[in-house]
């Protein structure tokens, strides 16, 4: 079950390079990076900080 988590954190990590790179993310609604870029880092961020969580969940 733990490698399941690193796959999911892996694809949180790829999720975050993408949105930055267009400069876009999704959360309820589409969110520019020039319209709203304090939302955008934030959920930026929380996407990061999901990745990295999954990589230190303990095993059963």
């Amino acid at each position: 079950m733990n490698n399941f988590w690193r796959i999911v954190g892996v694809g949180l990590f790829l999720w975050a390079a993408w949105d930055i790179y267009f400069g876009y993310t999704f959360l309820y609604d589409v969110i520019y990076k020039e319209q709203d870029p304090t939302l955008y880092w934030i959920t930026l961020s929380v996407w990061t900080f999901l990745g990295l969580s999954c990589f230190y969940t303990k095993e059963e």
